[in-house]
This record gives structure tokens, sequence and C-alpha cells, in this order.
């Protein structure tokens, strides 16, 4: 039986959401896809994935929201999430305004994909090889 991690995608742009699941299929993670926040909810009580990556700026709930949603949620509250976000000039900032709780990171878009799997495998407790290839 497969026992890949899952990561669920939750972001607006269909195009961020291909590149990031080309990325993570090639990584060896399986991939969810979620275009907005009430379904990545869904999604996340359902198929109960190892991470999620979540977008801050969407149309209707933002990723904020959903964050908040999902660590209200006992199905969901104890799943490791990443934020993408283009805020990235304010990320500190940022990290300070969301209110946010332990279990998340935040990266800026545009990102370097070697960080993305490095943040990824950090949060999910995997060892990282210092100077390796993530």
């Amino acid at each position: 039986m497969e026992n890949r991690k899952k990561i669920l995608i939750v972001d607006d742009e269909p195009d961020v959401r291909t590149v990031l699941n080309t990325r993570l299929t090639a990584n060896g993670f399986k991939v969810l896809e979620a275009p907005d926040g009430p379904a990545g909810i869904a999604l996340a009580m359902q198929e109960k994935p190892d991470l999620i990556l979540l977008d801050i700026l969407m149309p209707g709930q933002d990723g904020v929201e959903t964050y908040h949603s999902l660590k209200q949620t006992s199905a969901t509250k104890e799943i490791p999430i990443i934020f993408l976000t283009a805020l990235s000039q304010n990320i500190s900032l940022t990290k300070h305004s969301l209110d946010l709780g332990s279990s998340y990171a935040i990266l800026g878009k545009p990102y370097q994909p070697t960080e993305l799997i490095r943040e990824i495998r950090l949060a999910l407790g995997e060892t990282i090889l210092e100077g390796g290839n993530p």
C-alpha cells in the first residue's frame, strides 16, 4: 500500500496549484487541490492531509479565516499549515498581525522551490540533510 504524505493546496489561482502540484508530485507527495477556503476545509476534513499549503489572499473566505476554521475543528486542528503569500515584503508584519498559532510557516511568493520543499519536510518532521537536495 502506498504511504506517501498527502499535501492539500488551497489557492484560488489554477496556475499556482498546477505548478505546486507538479513540484510536489515530483518530490514524492500525494497532492490534493482546492480552489478556495470552504472547499479546502471540506477536503481537509474528508482526506486528513499531512500538511496544508494555504494562500492568504483569496476572494471570499481568505487564508486567515480558513486557517482559524481549520484550527477550531478537532479533525483538522493538528495539521501543519504553510502559508504562501504575495505579501512577502511584509512577512514579519504579516506574522504578527495574523494572530496565528505555532503550527504554521509563511513563504513569500515567488518562493524558491527548494525552500518550499525544505519547509514542507521540516513541518512534516522529516530529517533534512544539510547540503543535500530536498
